[in-house]
């Protein structure tokens, strides 16, 4: 990487570090003064208690210190970011934290103005019963606007840092009902305060006449000031986008025939929201998420190397030769890129056999059967005898697999691996895949009924099932008269499934299934079969997983279910 590259990447990472903080110290500064609020709910004296708490932190030297910091540089760098975009098109949750952003400060600087800016000025004591009495009734919808502006503003931010966690997805549900309740009991809060107040003529003024006049005139100043810096984006933006028309373009290929004419500057992900390409991008273009991979199949050689972040992200994910984030890679040249994952599928392109062709990542199951003994099976046999065995057990299993919706990935000896969730939504390819599992047991009895007079001890299955994304493509050979390669999956989520297939063995379990998968669904899996921590190697912490000795209490839990759908049983491609 070249010395100005790392200087861009050093600067980018640091940035993004620096918005992130800001950010959290914002939040919790909102956070508590909610929850003060809220605490008006209970009693007026223990508002004035947690007011007491919070102030100390806060209005300290420090605390003030850190809190206005954080204020002007979040303000300051979302200025910045705003000036040096390329394109206003954008998903609608970053389109609305944006807006709603940048509509913050113009009904906050009047909040400041009247409580801080009062205290400077005038070295007023703006307590409490001050700030409620300046508030109630005439700025109750200011002020319930404000909040909400924050709240919101901040909530999306964190659930778009938050979901890239493994914990968040467990919690989301329950911090969806705070995020709601806690404005809601702030806003009764304070305003059951504020009548108290009223009521009880207990309000006092924080200022005079003639200090609100002045008070005023700050914030018609501080509100055109901060007016003028929005103007002043604006027009940079403006400017930038006429002064990048007028220079040389270079050509952007994308899937189906699409392309794209730009001048050189923008990222790919810019680009491909302009033109109306669907890139996925969780994070919102901050070099986190990986879901905005491409693959660069043609003009990787005149692009930059990837920065820091970027390169961190590839390596995390295991990414090949070619594969870059659309939020970081800028081209420079003309360039053929294919996304590798998107929530709308890419049409078929010629020369490309499918949307498949280049891989693409989604969510699936993974199960992998395996016949037990199979070595011991097979001696002192003749070897007609051990194929005619092997067929029926091979052709039991891929029936029950593709009656359930599944497909067969591979055949390796006496493993099968198949895949649930090619043509299905992930919710239908996990109940089908647990089905499966059951019409297994029910297909290896019969196997060993017609088999009785050859195998006396019968067959034994054993099977291991997990759920999560995966890189689905074709891998192998193709053209003439070459097997044509075929659709197989690739990641974290098939090895892991491989490797509970491997430990039903030291558990003499019929099935393993993580547990996520019938969490995903509702399903008890107390009732089913318990739950335990085992330890799956190339993890570092142990996976929760159910152990089945038998089907009886799935097969019951999933009658007892919502039915499934009809399954699809056509294979894709």
């Amino acid at each position: 990487m070249s010395e100005v590259s790392d200087r861009q990447a050093l600067h980018g990472s640091r940035t993004q570090q620096i918005r992130l903080i800001s950010g959290l110290i914002l939040f919790v500064f909102a956070l508590t003064h909610f929850l003060n609020h809220a605490i008006g709910n209970v009693s007026f004296q223990a508002m004035l208690y947690v007011q007491d708490l919070r102030y100390a932190v806060w209005h300290s030297w420090l605390g003030t210190a850190l809190l206005y910091g954080a204020l002007i540089v979040h303000s300051a760098m979302a200025l910045w970011k705003t000036a040096r975009r390329r394109t206003w098109k954008m998903p609608a949750w970053e389109a609305l934290q944006l807006g709603l952003g940048l509509a913050i400060p113009f009904l906050l600087l009047i909040h400041v103005t009247r409580t801080r800016i009062n205290e400077w000025a005038f070295s007023a004591s703006v307590d409490y019963t001050s700030v409620i009495s300046i508030m109630w009734p005439g700025a109750f919808l200011q002020q319930t606007i404000l909040m909400l502006l924050v709240w919101i503003h901040s909530c999306i931010g964190l659930h778009f840092w938050l979901r890239l966690k493994p914990w968040y997805q467990h919690m989301r549900m329950g911090l969806v009902v705070v995020a709601i309740a806690l404005p809601i009991a702030a806003t009764t809060g304070w305003t059951q305060v504020g009548r108290i107040l009223t009521v009880t003529d207990q309000t006092k003024p924080g200022y005079s006449a003639e200090q609100s006049a002045i008070l005023s005139a700050y914030e018609n100043w501080l509100m055109l000031g901060f007016a003028g810096l929005l103007s002043m984006t604006v027009l940079a933006f403006a400017l930038r986008t006429a002064v990048s028309q007028s220079g040389r373009r270079v050509q952007i290929h994308f899937p189906n025939g699409k392309s794209a004419r730009v001048v050189p500057g923008p990222t790919l992900l810019e680009i491909s929201r302009t033109n109306r390409v669907p890139i996925e991008s969780v994070c919102g273009g901050r070099a986190r998420c990986s879901t905005c991979r491409v693959l660069v199949m043609e003009g990787i050689d005149d692009t930059d190397p990837p920065t820091a972040a970027e390169a961190r992200v590839l390596e995390r994910i295991g990414a090949g030769k070619g594969v870059r984030l659309a939020c970081q890679l800028r081209p420079r040249k003309n360039m053929r890129v294919h996304p590798l994952l998107s929530a709308h599928p890419q049409p078929t392109e010629p020369g490309t056999l499918d949307r498949y062709r280049w891989g693409v990542e989604q969510p699936v199951a993974v199960m992998f059967i395996d016949l037990r003994g199979f070595t011991r099976l097979s001696e002192n046999r003749l070897p007609y005898d051990v194929v005619f065995i092997l067929n029926r057990y091979v052709k039991g299993v891929t029936r029950v697999i593709n009656q359930n919706g599944g497909l067969v990935d591979k055949v390796m000896g006496d493993g099968v691996m198949a895949l649930f969730g090619i043509n299905v939504d992930h919710a239908t390819a996990l109940r089908n895949a647990l089905m499966a599992i059951v019409e297994l047991e029910q297909e290896m009895k019969l196997i060993n009924e017609e088999l009785k007079s050859q195998v006396a001890t019968g067959l034994r299955f054993g099977i291991g099932l997990h759920a999560g994304p995966a890189i689905i493509g074709r891998v192998g050979l193709e053209g003439g008269n070459i097997l044509e390669s075929g659709l197989t999956a690739l990641g974290d989520t098939v090895n892991v499934a491989s490797r509970l297939e491997t430990a039903t063995k030291a558990h003499n379990a019929f099935a393993i299934i993580s547990t996520s998968i019938l969490r995903q669904l509702g399903l008890s899996e107390t009732v089913i079969g318990g739950t335990q921590q085992l330890a799956v190697r190339g993890r570092e912490r142990p996976l929760s997983v159910t152990i089945l000795d038998g089907t009886e209490n799935l097969q019951s839990v999933l009658l007892a279910t919502e039915p499934r759908p009809t399954s699809i049983k056509s294979k894709a491609g």
